[in-house]
This record gives structure tokens, sequence and C-alpha cells, in this order.
């Protein structure tokens, strides 16, 4: 009798230690299914945008609900920041394309900090110097109130400085597919694969995966 005892606490002791691996590898698998926790801080919601484009045409930054967008400020006749910043958002555009992202899922916006000479054809010409299609790459103007209220709303200034240029914070914002800023990177770290990467992740927010 207590050998069948024994060799009954055997078979249980065997079976338990057999399940367990395959109860493990469900946990892990449910664990697998379950995403991570981006790594990108939910700022708040981006200000809202309502200018006119480089065509002359009514802009609405809302419009573009749904996908990525990276939000920089510029000024055409600016001989600092501003060129670096579009050039390196052409490098951002580059990797974005290679992706397979651009325009599908991913646009760009530019807001002039000096709407009384950034006219809208002085943007259309700015953004041919950079091979920027404006239908994916937006640059905006507007009446100088307005443009100074934009500017306000996102935290950007723009001063006249001692050599009588505009002097103002180097900033560009990532806004996700929901209209929430997600990321403000500077000159300095505005490389293109940390900006895709970053794009990636709101965008996989938004899929789910």
């Amino acid at each position: 009798m207590r050998t069948l005892q024994g060799r009954s606490i055997q078979t249980l002791f065997l079976a338990f230690f057999v399940a367990s691996p395959l109860l493990g590898a469900g946990s892990a698998a449910e664990e697998k299914k379950t995403p991570p926790p981006s790594t990108l801080a939910d700022i708040g919601p981006a200000p809202s945008v309502e200018l006119i484009d480089a065509a002359g045409k009514p802009f609405v930054l809302a419009d573009l609900r749904g996908k990525a967008v990276v939000v920089s400020f510029i000024y055409t006749t600016c001989s600092g920041s501003c060129p670096a910043t579009t050039f390196s958002l052409t490098r951002v555009q580059r990797a974005l394309k290679e992706a397979g992202l651009w325009s599908k899922r991913v646009e760009f916006v530019s807001i002039s900090l000096d709407p009384e000479r950034d006219t809208p054809e002085a943007l259309a010409a700015y953004a041919r110097n950079y091979d920027a299609d404006p239908a994916t790459w937006h640059f905006l103007t507007g009446p100088p109130d307005r443009v100074a209220k934009v500017v306000a709303a996102w935290g950007m200034w723009a001063k006249i400085g001692p050599s009588g240029t505009l002097d103002h914070p180097s900033r560009i914002f990532l806004v996700d597919p929901q209209g929430r800023q997600r990321e403000i990177y500077n000159l300095e770290f505005l490389k293109p694969a940390s900006v895709l990467h970053d794009v990636q992740t709101v965008l996989s927010e938004e899929t789910g995966h």
C-alpha cells in the first residue's frame, strides 16, 4: 500500500514539473502580446494652428489628425539655426521615405517666425531651395498678430537680437496621430534615426502593434 502511495505521489510530482514549463510558456506568450509602455511622454495637446500655406491657401493642423506631424519654426532670411533645422529635416524626411512612412503617415509643418517678410511667395521659394514638396511639407505664415498667437501657444518666441537678426529658441515638436505633443527636439538632437524611432513609436501606439 505504501508503495502504491509513493508511486502516486511521484506521479503527481512528475506531472506537476512537466506541466510547469508549459504554464510558464503560456505566461511568457501572454507577456509578449502585451505592448511595452511608451518611452515618450504625453506632453499635452498640440496648440491649434490655422494659418496660410505657401500657396496662399488656408491650413489647419487638425486636418492632419491621424498622422504623425513634425512641427518646426523658421524664417526665410535666417542664416543660422533655421537653415540648419530645415536641412536636418530633409535628412529626417529621407529616413521616413526609406521606411515607407513619409506622406502616407507623416507630414511636416514649418511655421514662420517673421510673417511680415515671409509671404507665401517667399516661403514657396524657400521650400524649393530644399526640394520640399508643399503637398506634404507645409510652410506657414499669416497676419502677424495671428502668427504671434500661434508662436506663443507653442511656447516659442522671437525677438530682435544685438546683430539685428531674430533671436529664437531651437525647438522641433513631434505630434502624434491623436494631436498630442510627444517629444521636443533641439537642433543638436534632431537626428534621423532618433526621429524615425519616435515616429514609429507613436504610429505603433495608434495601430496597436
